[in-house]
């Protein structure tokens, strides 16, 4: 008798879920990527470059197959030597692969704490007015895509913003740092 009612809940269930229709607005970080109609991984928390590859070669519908870890010094030579100097403190490892149309994207981790810590850098570099730009990597829990573009356009990453970004219709959660957001915009996810 017990078994034909587990049995009866269980496909109650699966009716009901059979029974739920798609929606294609649902809250994107349910895991829904609107581009490919796929579930996909959250965005991290990563402890290992490797995490991080794998989601994006996921998030990107298979893209990112030629994943390859590279050096620090490849890091300052692919990003510039100014704009490397801004993140390189906060970085354990990181790696480039491609997903179209970008020939060559950088995934990064993070420092335990890496995250953090580029806040309250990039905060005091607002103030002191030796910086002048938000960071301009899409950001996950812990890691980074180093195309803005892709990052928050195509796999959902967020922005982060350690200063208003004053026209842009987002959606704001706190980053850690008093004054800093993670900022997710209209239109993306």
């Amino acid at each position: 008798m017990a078994v034909r009612a587990v049995a009866a809940a269980l496909t109650g269930l699966a009716l009901l879920a059979a029974c739920t229709p798609f929606d294609p607005t649902a809250d994107p970080h349910s895991g829904h990527h609107p581009t490919t109609s796929r579930v996909i991984a959250p965005a991290g928390p990563f402890s290992t470059l490797e995490d991080v590859v794998a989601w994006t070669r996921d998030a990107s519908g298979g893209q990112c197959s030629d994943a390859r870890t590279a050096t620090m010094p490849e890091f300052a030579a692919y990003l510039g030597a100014d704009r490397a100097r801004l993140y390189e403190p906060f970085v354990e490892s990181w790696a480039t692969c491609a997903v179209p149309p970008f020939q060559k994207v950088g995934l990064v981790l993070f420092k335990p704490g890496g995250v953090r810590s580029l806040q309250e850098f990039w905060k005091a570099g607002l103030a002191d007015g030796t910086l002048t730009e938000n960071p301009d990597f899409g950001f996950g829990d812990g890691f980074a895509v180093t195309s803005e573009e892709l990052g928050t356009g195509e796999l959902g990453l967020r922005h982060l913003w350690c200063e208003p970004v004053e026209g842009t219709d987002a959606v704001e959660e706190p980053a850690g740092v008093d004054g800093c957001v993670f900022a997710t915009t209209t239109g993306h996810h």
